[in-house]
C-alpha cells in the first residue's frame, strides 16, 4: 500500500489522495494491475520520471476508482468515463489525485525561487503589489501560482494566467482562497481549498 500522507473526503471537494512516493520503479510496477492496454501504454515510456508519474497515478486510481479507465482529451486534460471527474498533480516526492462528481482542478507546488523570475508572466499588477508587501513573498507567489494552475487544470486549455485570473488577497494561513476568472470560457468565481503540507502547497477547486 502507498503511504498516504493526506486525505480529504469532503462532499464539496470529492476525494483527494496525496502520496509520498519513495518506492523504486520495480516496487511501483508490482503495485499496478496491468491490463494489455496499460502494459502497452507503460512500455511506450522511456524517461524514469514519466514512468514514476504514470505508475503512481495508476496506483492511486486503483484505490479510489479501480474500475475506471483514465483517458485524456486532445488538450491533455485527464478524464474518466461516466460521471466522475479527475485532476492529477505531481511535484517532487509528492503525487496527488482528486476525484469528484463535478469538474475539478488540483495542483501541488513546492516553493521554488524560479517563480520569482517568472512572476510577471502569471501575476497581474495588483497581485505583484500584494506579494511585494508580504513577509514571505515566495510562499505567497507559490500559492498564487498553484491556485492559477488548479484553475487551468479545471478548464484544461486556453487560460492566460496573468490576464484571465485574479486571485483575491489572502493570508498564507487561510484554508480557503478565492479567485475570479474571466476569459474564453466565460466568467466564474472560484473557491479553492489551500493546504500547506511538508514544504509543499496544495490547492484545489471546490
Amino acid at each position: 500500500m502507498p503511504l498516504l500522507i493526506y486525505q480529504s473526503n469532503s462532499s464539496n471537494t470529492g476525494r483527494l489522495l496525496v502520496w509520498k512516493a519513495y518506492e523504486s520503479i520495480p516496487e511501483l510496477e508490482a503495485m499496478v494491475k496491468f491490463s494489455s492496454e496499460l502494459d502497452k501504454q507503460y512500455r511506450s515510456l522511456h524517461l524514469e520520471k514519466r514512468k514514476r508519474e504514470w505508475l503512481v497515478t495508476r496506483i492511486l486510481l486503483q484505490l479510489v476508482a479501480p474500475d475506471m479507465q483514465l483517458k485524456f482529451a486532445p488538450s491533455g486534460k485527464p478524464y474518466l468515463e461516466g460521471n466522475l471527474h479527475i485532476s492529477i498533480s505531481h511535484c517532487g516526492e509528492l503525487a496527488g489525485l482528486l476525484i469528484a462528481e463535478h469538474n475539478v482542478g488540483l495542483d501541488i507546488q513546492g516553493v521554488d525561487e524560479k517563480l520569482e523570475k517568472i512572476s510577471k508572466k502569471f501575476c497581474n499588477e495588483k497581485e505583484l503589489k500584494v506579494v511585494a508587501s508580504e513577509r514571505q513573498p515566495l510562499e505567497l507567489l507559490t500559492v498564487i501560482w498553484s491556485a492559477k494552475e488548479a484553475i487551468f487544470k479545471y478548464f484544461g486549455e486556453q487560460v492566460h494566467f496573468a490576464k484571465d485570473i485574479r486571485v483575491r488577497p489572502f493570508h498564507l494561513v487561510q484554508g480557503i482562497i478565492k479567485a475570479e476568472y474571466s476569459g474564453v470560457h466565460g466568467k466564474q468565481t472560484f473557491v479553492l481549498e489551500h493546504v500547506s503540507l511538508r514544504g509543499y502547497h496544495i490547492v484545489m477547486t471546490l
